[in-house]
């Protein structure tokens, strides 16, 4: 068996690297069927439990609960479709979620995830799903890193949001560390980069400092396309403390696919479910999501740990509460600020603005890691971990 899942897993790191089906299924002896029915199943924020063995039938038979426990996880789906009941209000709603609840509750044997699922459905709480897709295709991509808590976090800005009954523009400033699904929350009233830099300051200092910070391509992390190496706030306050801030290739923003799917759980845990007439009101409602999310929500990824829980006892490096950078005049001397690009035709790579620079005519279509030495003022160009051309990078 453990054969079996090592092969399912080297389908999927094969996939990832730009490998087609067919060459797949050839290098592994399995079929066409095969490949594809792992690839649609493996799930990345549960790597392991996606490509296990599911049994036909849930480990108990449906029928041998008793009828309080069946109604305990009824209940429980209720409790946390509403949100009226403390402690639900931005309870996550899945069997996954009930399973953990009804386990910390003292259930024994709690029920599995398949049969809370079942008895869901029973109830007309949930609906069939549609189809799973297929991976599409994708050529061989440099992900950064993130094995450990603050490896890697993902920013981000959701908005305009609106008040109720009021014109105002409200964001939602949003950190994820990838590894702990752990959150750093803010609201905002404006996106400017002063904005954004106070935010990672106040978050770093409780979250913790990541190694690298991804992004998309906005000016608000950026800068200026008419100075675009100069480079904005953001990025030096990224390195003053150490932190590379890396740009994902633009118009991609499911690269940055955890915060951006948080953002969504945002919309149906908090702005779907209240209104806010007031900025105090959505701050609150902010924070109490912040607080839920870190501290309630039991993740399969994290084997039924919350993100708080699954950090407690690492060695992480917070910014020091003292911290002055926005006080001073941050200057470009150290560290590297890293861009991940597609190559356009001619082995051309763009990496902001016109600053263009042509690498290796054979590299066509292939995904580059270009990083900008700042101290050196070198632009080191990287394909799938080899160094492929280097230029001059005057600041």
């Amino acid at each position: 068996m453990d054969n079996e899942i090592a092969l399912r897993k080297e389908a999927v790191r094969r996939r990832l690297s730009g490998e087609s089906q067919m060459r797949i299924g050839r290098a592994l002896g399995r079929s066409a069927t095969w490949v594809r029915y792992w690839l649609t199943r493996y799930d990345p924020d549960d790597p392991d439990g996606s490509l296990q063995d599911r049994s036909r039938a849930p480990h108990q038979p449906h029928s041998h609960w008793s009828t309080a426990t069946r109604q305990q996880a009824l209940s429980s789906r209720q409790q946390r479709q509403s949100g009226d009941r403390p402690g639900y209000e931005h309870a996550l709603i899945g069997a996954e979620a009930i399973h953990y609840e009804l386990a910390h509750l003292g259930v024994k044997p709690a029920p599995p995830p398949r049969t809370i699922h079942y008895w869901l459905k029973q109830g007309g709480f949930v609906s069939a799903r549609p189809p799973a897709r297929a991976m599409s295709s994708s050529k061989p991509y440099p992900c950064p890193a993130c094995a450990q808590v603050n490896d890697l976090q993902q920013l981000d800005l959701k908005g305009p949001l609106y008040l109720h009954d009021s014109a105002q523009k409200h964001y939602l400033l949003v950190v994820r560390d990838v590894c702990s699904r752990g959150v750093g929350l803010a609201v905002a009233q404006d996106r400017r980069a002063a904005t954004i830099a106070a935010f990672l300051v106040a978050a770093w200092q409780t979250r913790g400092l990541p190694t690298v910070l991804q992004m998309d391509n906005g000016l608000e992390f950026r800068g200026s396309n008419r100075y675009p190496r100069a480079f904005g706030l953001v990025v030096r306050l990224a390195l003053d403390v150490g932190v590379e801030p890396l740009f994902i290739p633009p118009h991609q923003p499911w690269r940055n696919g955890g915060v951006e799917r948080f953002n969504g759980q945002t919309q149906h845990l908090l702005l779907d479910r209240y209104v806010f007439d007031s900025t105090a009101a959505l701050c609150d409602g902010v924070a109490a999501l912040q607080l839920a999310v870190n501290t309630t929500h039991r993740l399969p990824a994290l084997k039924g740990q919350t993100p708080d829980e699954f950090r407690s006892g690492c060695s992480l490096r917070y910014l020091d509460a003292a911290y002055d950078g926005l006080q001073r005049d941050l200057q470009l001397v150290k560290g590297w600020v890293s861009f991940i690009r597609r190559v356009h035709p001619g082995g051309r790579v763009t990496l902001c603005a016109d600053d263009t620079f042509t690498i290796n005519a054979t590299l066509d279509d292939q995904y580059v890691l270009a990083r900008v030495d700042v101290a050196a003022q070198r632009l080191d160009v990287y394909h799938q971990g080899q160094l492929v051309n280097s230029f001059d990078y005057l600041l």
